[in-house]
């Protein structure tokens, strides 16, 4: 796994600087950093770029090459240097941006987040055959979709991801609202919101509850009639469609998915969600990053969020009973930690947006099908600093979207990542991984095209039943 600062904590700094000020340390350290960063900016010519510090802070010069990637460059240090607070002009093919010390700081540390210097790399690979995530993907999103056609317009039955991330767990005599994180395997955020949204529905009630030996009163989530019918419903669907899949793909063929994602999911270390899920709503990734950091274990506990609920799997527990989209979920999760353990970007981010933006960019309306890129600096993407789009109108839907170098690293690093992970899988799980691939393989041929290669994970939190 490659060894950089955890992102959270470069977040903490940036607002730390923001509310107290850079100190000499943090601009001294910045100052270092400055040439590396430019030479590892594609698009920036470094040689000609510089720092010149002045008597109210410092000024610095960014030179751009020709072509996309020079374009590109310039307009993100504009859109940095906007962030910021700073004031940039330009004169032909070069930036000069006036900052205060903190500015300075602010300015350069985004610069390196945006560059090559945040990301590791891989060997350039090709995709040869539809790899096992997409293959696991597009398996739990067909089993989504003919779960809501075989429901159609009947709003008494929850979508699948309501189902399987809430009213599941909810006990009969009632569920702690911080027990039902654990009992879903997703954040302490998401159980709130959902929660939330569905007391609103009258899906379930919530009551404050004393607990002997714990301070302040427990928030217990309990089902109405509605939410119990509700539930009871969406279970009745789920089995509908296995047998419809059983039918249709045959039951040799189930039996043996089934199967080889039950060995894998039983050596899990930790349980993970019955439906794939995000950390948060602008958060695609399934841990929520490495605010906690890994432990090696055993068990391995993968790096996460504050908020995402570390659940041990007990000895013993079998997956063999547990509906299919719930293993086709743990195995896509499991994967997508094994990714994102590798700091080359959220595998739902690179499968559905990243992979389809060349080096010669994207219309904004295409990255805004993708990525739900808006243009106005504010989307997930525009703030990470993934990409960078053309100034122009609001509007105008044929600016262009560029990818950041960080962005084209984590591109370029998949095809060569994801078969990495594949063949350590192989070696750990044994004969499991052919059966697998060979049993979703055959499946994939009657899929749709127009599937995702990844699920939408925090879509259903929003939309929908919700609404």
């Amino acid at each position: 796994m490659a060894k950089t600062t955890s992102v959270a904590r470069r977040i903490q700094a940036t607002r730390r600087l923001v509310r107290d000020g850079a100190t000499a340390d943090d601009v001294d350290r910045a100052k270092r950093r400055l040439d590396a960063v430019f030479s590892a900016y594609p698009g920036i010519v470094a040689e000609r770029s510089r720092l010149r510090a002045e008597a109210d802070g410092f000024v610095v010069t960014c030179a751009f090459g020709a072509g996309n990637l020079g374009r590109a460059a310039a307009w993100a240090v504009d859109f940095i240097a906007d962030r910021v607070g700073a004031s940039a002009s330009t004169d032909a093919d070069t930036t000069r941006v006036r900052c205060s010390a903190t500015q300075f700081v602010q300015f350069q540390n985004s610069l390196y987040y945006a560059s090559e210097l945040q990301v590791g790399r891989r060997p350039n690979a090709k995709v040869s055959e539809r790899p096992l995530p997409t293959l696991l993907g597009r398996a739990l999103g067909a089993f989504a979709h003919h779960y809501d056609s075989t429901r159609g317009e009947d709003t008494s039955i929850p979508p699948l991801a309501v189902w399987a991330n809430a009213l599941r767990a909810i006990e009969a005599e009632g569920t702690d609202q911080r027990q039902l994180s654990r009992r879903t395997v997703t954040s302490k955020r998401v159980a709130e919101v959902v929660v939330s949204r569905l007391e609103r529905r009258g899906t379930v009630w919530v009551a404050a509850k004393a607990i002997p030996g714990r301070r302040g009163k427990a928030r217990i989530v309990r089902l109405t009639p509605d939410g119990r019918a509700a539930r009871k419903a969406a279970a009745r669907l789920v089995d509908t469609v296995q047998e419809d899949w059983r039918r249709r793909f045959g039951n040799d063929g189930i039996v043996q998915l089934r199967d080889a994602l039950s060995r894998v999911v039983d050596r899990l270390p930790v349980e993970l969600p019955h439906y794939v899920t995000g950390y948060g709503a602008g958060d695609p990734s399934v841990t929520g990053g490495d605010y906690v950091v890994e432990d090696p274990g055993p068990p391995r506990i993968p790096a996460h969020g504050q908020d995402w609920p570390v659940v041990i799997r007990e000895p013993g527990s079998a997956a063999a009973d547990l509906p299919l989209p719930a293993l086709l979920s743990q195995v896509l999760a499991a994967f997508a930690i094994d990714y994102e353990r590798e700091r080359l970007g959220h595998l739902s981010v690179v499968s559905n947006f990243l992979r389809f933006v060349g080096d010669q960019g994207v219309t904004l309306a295409r990255a805004q099908a993708l990525g739900g890129v808006s243009g106005n600096g504010k989307t997930l993407h525009e703030r990470h600093l993934d990409v960078v789009v053309e100034p122009g109108r609001a509007r105008a839907k044929d600016r262009r979207v560029y990818l950041t170098p960080k962005s084209r690293r984590m591109r370029d690093a998949y095809p060569h990542l994801v078969a990495e992970i594949e063949r350590r899988w192989c070696e750990e799980h044994g004969d499991a991984l052919p059966a697998m691939r060979s049993a979703l393989a055959a499946m994939d041929e009657r899929f749709d095209d127009d599937l995702p290669d990844y699920p939408d994970t925090n879509g259903w939190i929003h939309r929908l039943w919700f609404d």
